[in-house]
C-alpha cells in the first residue's frame, strides 16, 4: 500500500482532471507509482488526458476549455477569462498547468476566505474518494448489517465489501444470513474451525468473553440440526442489538459504535487517528494508507480493541510480519525504538523494555506512549517527542496552516482546523504546522512548543498572553508580526524576525519580547506624529537573549531636561534603553524618532543620538549658559556591534556614534535608492568603518546612500581612513551602495565578499586614494565621482622611460608648473567581470574578469591609466564620444598612429622642454609625435612608446578625436595603456 500522503496527491489528481471519484483500487495504483517516482505528477496527469474517458470529456476541445473544466472541477467555481488567460500565458503544457493548479489550492497557507472555501470544497472531494464509506447504494440499514457480520467474525473492516455486500441487502438480492455465510465461506481460517471453535469465536468477537455452557449448547444444537454458521452469526448480531446482561453492556456499546456507519470522507476524532498512524510508523515505519486508517480507526474508535489489542492484530498480520514484527527480543526492541525516536536505543533503555516482558504489543505501545508522553525537558528527548509527532501528523494530512485561539484553559491552541470543529490542538497537529495566526483573547500561556517548523506567526487581540515557541535548537527561526501592544513572547530558539506594527499599542502597552538564543530582531515602525518623538510604554520590555540580536531604534527613547539659568544650564538626558538587553545592533530602518528636549530644542527629525547609549550624548538645545552642564543617561551595551539597515531609512542621521566593534553597518534587507543613512562619528571614534551585506534575497539589495561624517583632534589623532564593503549574501543579486556626502579622512576602501557590489563613490570622499576588490570574486561595478590629483599618463611614462639626470632635472619644474604631480586614486577590480568608471588621474586594474573600463573624463591633463588592459576581451567606453572600444570586429578599426622607441626620448624631451609652447597637451604631443595640427587622421587612434624592437611592453595612448579637428587638445579624450604590445591594439581594437 502506498502512503496516505501519495493517495491524496493520487485522488486529488485523479478527480482534477476527470471531474469523478477512483476506485480505493485506482487511487492505490497510481499513488505507488507516484511514491516511489516511477511516473511523476505530470506524467499521471497527461495519461489521464489521454486516457479514453479524458479523450471523451476533452477529445474535441480547445486548451483554454480544458482548463476551465479542470480548474472547475479543483475550486468549485469557474475560473475568469483573466486567469486562463494567464494561465495559458505561462507557456507550460496543459499537464504542467493542472499540476500547479492543484498545488497552489491543496497546499495555500494564507487566510484570503474565498480561497479557504474553495480549497475546502476540493479537499472534501478527496477525502469522500479516500474514505468512501457506505456508499448512497449500501448506507443505511445495509452497510450496518455487513459492519456487523465483519464485527462478530472479527475479520478487519473493508470499505469495499461493506459497499458491495451492503447495497446486495439494500437491494434484496439476498438475506443477512446468505451473506453473512458468504463471508465464512470466503475465509478459509473460518471453514477450519470447528463448530465448538467458530462458536467461541464469534462469541469473542461480539460479546467480548466466552459463551456460557448453555450459550454454547444452544448454538450448536442449531448447526447440528442444520443451521448455517451464517445464521448462528446473524442470531449473535441479533442479540448485541436485543437487551443484553449489564455484564455484556461494554460488548454492546463497542457493537454500537462500529456498526454505526460513518459518511463518506468521514473519519473517528483526531486522537484515533493518531494511535493508528503511529503504530505503522513504529513497525513498519512508514505513513499509514486510507484504508488501513479507514479499518483499523473506526474499529479502534468503536471500543472493540485497545491500541495494544489492535498492535497485537496488526503484528501478526503480513505486512508487518515482513517489516519488522518478525524480529524477537532486543532486536525487535531496537526496530521499534529506532523507528520512533530516530535514533538506536541505549543498552539501558532496551533493558528496560526487555523487562516489560516478551508482550511484543505491549513493548510497542510502552515505547510509543513513553516518547508520546514525555515530560523530559532535555533537548535531545524533546526533539525526538516532536519529530514523531510532526510524522504522525503528516502522515496523516494535517494542515501546517491555521487559525487559532488563546483560550483562559492555556495550554494548546484553539482551532477548527483538521476537523472542521473548535477543539484543543493536539501536539501532532501543532508540530506540523509552518503558518499561523494566533487571536489573544485570553491572558493566558499557549503551547507552540512542538512547532519546530512553524515558519509565520501573526499575533492578534489585545490579552497579555503568553506565547511559548520552540526552544529545542531545532527551528531555524520564525517570522513574527505582532499586532498585540500586551502579548508576552518566548520566542523560538532559532532566528527570530519580530515585528511589532502599529496596531500593537506600544505607547501604553505592558508587551515583553523574550527572543531567546540565535541572532534575533526586534523591530518596530514607531509611533512618532511628524516631527515628533517615539512614545514607549514602561512596561514594554525586550530581551535579545544569546546570539547577536538587533532591535529598531525606534524603541529607544531620549529625553532632555532642561533646568538652570542663564549663568549656568544643566542638560540632563535620560532613555529608556534600560527597558531592554542583549541587543548588540540598532536597526536604522524606518526610523522616525527623535529626541525630547523641554525648551529651546534644536533636536532633529530622524535624528539618533548613539551618545544616550554611551555617556556621550548632547542636549540638542539652543538654549545655553555661560556654564553648561550635561547629566548623560545610564550607558547600555544596546548597539555595542554596531547597526544594521533592514529596509528603509528615510533621511536618517546618527550623531555621536562611537568606534571599536559598533563601527560598522550591516545590510540586511533591500533599502532602496530612496534611503539615506549619515553617520557622524565623536572626535577620533575610529580608524574604520565596515559595510556588511547579508541579505537572502532573490532581487538587487540597494543599501542607498551613505554619509560618514568623521574628525580628528591635534594631539594624538585618530582618523576614518579605511572603509570595508563586505559584499555577501544569500542567493543571486547584486549589492548596491553609495558612498556621498563629504569626508576627507577616508584613504582607502576595499571590497570583499562573493556578490556583484555596485559601488558609487561621490567627490566628496576627497582624499580616497585606493579602492582595492581583489578579493571579491563577484565583481565590481564602479562609479566614481573622485579622481586623483595628479601624477598620472605622462608622468607615469615619464617615470618608465630611460632618461638621464639632466633629463630628469629639467623636467621637475616643468611638471609642477603644468599641475602634473600630485596622486593617482588606484582601483583594483574583483576576480570577476567589472565596470570600473571613473575620471581623470585614477589608475584601473582590472583582474581577470572580461572589464569594462568606463572613461567618464579622461584628458591629457587628468588622464585614466589602465595597468592590465587586455584587447581581446576588455572594451573601454569613452562617455565623452560615446564610443566603446573593443575587440568587436563590426565596428571601424583604430588608426595606427605610430611608435616612439623608448631610448630615443632623452634628448627629444631635453629639447622639448627648452621650447615647450602649448603646455601639456604640447608635451604629451612632443613625446607621441602627434604635435602638428594634423596629426590626428582618426576619430580613434593608439599611439604608443616602446620598449624593446618587437613592440612588446609598450605603453600606448588610445586618442579620441572629440572635436573632430584632427589635432590633439584638452578637449580630446586619451586613455594611457601599459604593458602592452602596440601592434596587437592596431590589429585587435575597434570603435562603435
Amino acid at each position: 500500500m502506498a502512503s496516505l500522503v501519495s493517495q491524496y496527491e493520487s485522488a486529488a489528481i485523479y478527480y482534477a482532471v476527470l471531474g469523478k471519484n477512483a476506485s480505493s483500487s485506482t487511487i492505490d495504483y497510481f499513488a505507488q507509482q507516484l511514491q516511489v517516482g516511477t511516473r511523476t505528477d505530470v506524467q499521471f496527469i497527461d495519461v489521464l488526458l489521454s486516457s479514453a474517458d479524458g479523450t471523451a470529456r476533452y477529445g474535441t476541445k480547445t486548451p483554454t476549455e480544458i482548463l476551465q473544466t479542470i480548474y472547475t472541477n479543483i475550486h468549485g467555481v469557474a475560473a475568469s477569462a483573466g486567469v486562463l488567460s494567464a494561465l495559458l500565458a505561462t507557456g507550460d503544457t496543459v499537464g504542467t498547468i493542472v499540476h500547479n493548479l492543484i498545488d497552489d489550492l491543496t497546499g495555500y497557507l494564507g487566510s484570503d476566505s474565498a480561497t479557504l472555501t474553495q480549497q475546502t470544497f476540493f479537499d472534501n472531494k478527496i477525502k469522500s474518494a479516500l474514505f468512501p464509506s457506505s456508499s448512497t447504494g449500501s448506507a443505511g440499514s445495509g452497510a450496518s448489517d455487513v459492519a456487523a457480520i465483519y464485527h462478530v467474525l472479527g475479520a478487519g473492516l473493508s470499505t469495499s465489501g461493506l459497499n458491495y455486500w451492503g447495497g446486495v441487502l439494500n437491494a434484496g438480492t439476498a438475506t443477512i444470513d446468505k451473506v453473512a455465510q458468504a463471508f465464512v465461506n470466503d475465509r478459509s481460517y473460518l471453514g477450519s474451525l470447528s463448530n465448538e471453535d467458530f462458536i467461541a469465536r464469534i462469541f469473542q468477537a461480539g460479546f467480548e468473553r466466552a459463551p456460557t455452557a448453555s450459550e454454547a449448547a444452544s448454538y450448536l444444537a442449531q448447526l447440528e440440526g442444520g443451521a448455517t454458521r451464517g445464521n448462528i452469526v446473524v442470531d449473535l448480531i441479533e442479540a448485541l442489538r436485543g437487551s443484553v446482561a449489564p455484564a455484556d453492556s461494554t460488548a454492546q456499546a463497542h457493537f454500537n459504535a462500529i456498526t454505526s456507519v460513518y459518511s463518506p470522507g468521514q473519519l473517528p476524532a483526531l486522537n484515533i487517528q493518531e494511535q493508528v498512524a503511529a503504530i505503522y510508523l513504529g513497525v513498519p515505519e512508514r505513513g499509514i494508507d486510507a484504508q488501513a486508517l479507514d479499518t483499523w480507526g473506526k474499529i479502534l474508535s468503536s471500543g472493540s480493541l485497545t491500541a495494544t489489542s489492535l498492535t497485537a492484530k496488526l503484528l501478526n498480520s503480513k505486512e508487518f510480519q515482513l517489516k519488522g514484527a518478525q524480529l524477537t527480543g532486543d532486536a525487535f526492541i531496537q526496530h521499534v525504538y529506532t523507528a520512533v525516536h530516530g535514533v538506536a536505543a541505549t543498552a539501558g533503555q532496551l533493558a528496560a523494555y526487555s523487562g516489560l516482558g516478551s508482550d511484543k504489543s505491549v513493548i510497542t505501545q510502552a515505547i510509543i506512549n513513553d516518547l508520546r508522553n514525555s515530560i523530559a525537558t532535555d533537548d535531545t528527548t524533546v526533539t525526538q517527542q516532536h519529530a514523531f509527532e510532526a510524522d504522525i501528523g503528516n502522515s496523516l494530512l494535517y494542515k501546517t496552516a491555521a487559525n487559532l485561539t488563546v483560550t483562559a484553559a492555556g495550554g494548546n491552541a484553539t482551532g477548527t482546523v483538521n476537523t472542521g470543529s473548535s477543539h484543543v490542538l493536539s501536539n501532532a497537529e501543532t508540530a506540523v504546522l509552518t503558518n499561523a495566526v494566533l487571536n489573544a483573547g485570553a491572558a493566558a500561556a499557549v503551547n507552540l512548543k512542538f512547532a519546530d517548523h512553524l515558519a509565520n506567526l501573526t499575533i492578534n487581540g489585545t490579552s497579555a498572553a503568553t506565547v511559548n515557541l520552540s526552544d529545542n535548537g531545532v527551528n531555524p527561526g520564525v517570522d513574527i508580526t505582532v499586532n498585540n501592544g500586551n502579548v508576552i513572547l518566548n520566542a523560538s530558539s532559532g532566528a527570530d524576525d519580530v515585528l511589532v506594527t502599529a496596531t500593537a499599542a506600544v505607547n501604553t502597552g505592558t508587551g515583553d519580547f523574550n527572543l531567546g538564543a540565535g541572532n534575533d530582531s526586534l523591530k518596530w515602525l514607531g509611533n512618532a506624529a511628524v516631527g515628533g518623538a517615539n512614545t514607549v510604554g514602561a512596561g514594554i520590555s525586550g530581551n535579545g537573549g544569546a546570539g547577536i540580536d538587533t532591535i529598531s531604534a525606534n524603541f529607544i527613547t531620549k529625553n532632555v531636561v532642561m533646568s538652570g539659568n542663564t549663568v549656568v544650564r544643566t542638560a540632563t538626558i535620560s532613555s529608556n534603553s534600560a527597558q531592554f538587553s542583549n541587543f548588540e545592533k540598532l536597526d536604522l530602518a524606518g526610523y522616525i524618532g527623535k529626541a525630547t528636549v523641554s525648551s529651546g530644542s534644536t533636536a532633529a527629525n530622524h535624528t539618533f543620538d548613539f551618545g544616550v547609549l554611551t555617556g556621550n550624548a548632547v542636549s540638542e538645545s539652543s538654549t545655553t549658559g555661560l556654564t553648561n552642564n550635561v547629566v548623560q543617561a545610564a550607558t547600555s551595551n544596546i548597539g555595542s556591534q554596531g547597526f544594521v539597515l533592514s529596509g528603509l531609512a528615510e533621511a536618517v542621521k546618527v550623531i555621536n556614534a562611537a568606534g571599536g566593534s559598533s563601527a560598522q553597518l550591516e545590510v540586511t534587507g533591500n533599502a532602496t535608492a530612496a534611503s539615506s543613512v549619515e553617520i557622524t562619528f565623536l572626535q577620533n571614534a575610529t580608524n574604520h568603518f565596515d559595510v556588511n551585506f547579508t541579505a537572502t534575497s532573490s532581487a538587487d539589495v540597494n543599501a542607498g546612500s551613505l554619509a560618514l561624517n568623521s574628525s580628528s583632534s591635534l594631539l594624538l589623532p585618530t582618523a576614518l581612513t579605511d572603509v570595508n564593503i563586505a559584499s555577501g549574501g544569500t542567493g543571486d543579486f547584486d549589492n548596491i551602495l553609495a558612498l556621498t556626502g563629504t569626508n576627507a579622512q577616508v584613504q582607502n576602501i576595499t571590497v570583499t565578499g562573493d556578490h556583484l557590489l555596485d559601488l558609487t563613490l561621490g567627490s566628496g570622499y576627497s582624499n580616497v586614494r585606493d579602492i582595492d576588490a581583489s578579493a571579491n570574486t563577484g565583481g565590481l561595478n564602479l562609479d566614481s565621482s573622485h579622481g586623483g590629483t595628479g601624477d598620472g599618463i605622462i608622468i607615469q611614462l615619464l617615470n618608465i622611460l630611460p632618461l638621464s639626470g639632466v633629463t630628469t632635472a629639467l623636467l621637475a619644474p616643468v611638471l609642477t608648473a603644468l599641475g602634473l604631480n600630485g596622486y593617482q586614486l588606484t582601483v583594483e577590480g574583483s576576480t570577476a567581470a567589472d565596470n570600473l568608471a571613473a575620471i581623470g588621474n585614477t589608475t584601473l586594474t582590472g583582474g581577470s574578469g572580461a572589464n569594462t573600463f568606463e572613461a567618464k573624463a579622461s584628458n591629457t591633463q587628468a588622464g585614466i591609466t589602465i595597468s592590465d588592459f587586455d584587447s581581446t576581451k576588455d572594451k573601454i567606453v569613452d562617455v565623452a564620444s560615446a564610443l566603446t572600444i573593443s575587440g568587436d570586429t563590426s565596428g571601424t578599426a583604430v588608426a595606427d598612429y605610430g611608435t616612439r622607441a623608448s631610448d630615443t626620448l632623452d634628448a627629444l624631451l631635453g629639447t622639448l622642454v627648452g621650447g615647450l609652447t602649448n603646455g601639456v597637451i604640447g608635451l604629451l604631443g612632443g613625446i607621441l609625435g602627434l604635435d602638428s595640427s594634423n596629426s590626428l587622421t582618426a576619430k580613434v587612434g593608439v599611439a604608443s612608446v616602446v620598449f624593446g624592437g618587437a613592440g612588446d611592453n609598450a605603453s600606448s595612448y588610445v586618442i579620441v578625436d572629440n572635436n573632430d579637428n584632427h589635432a590633439l587638445d584638452l578637449g580630446d579624450s586619451v586613455v594611457y595603456l601599459t604593458g602592452q604590445n602596440h601592434q596587437q591594439l592596431i590589429d585587435t581594437l575597434h570603435y562603435a
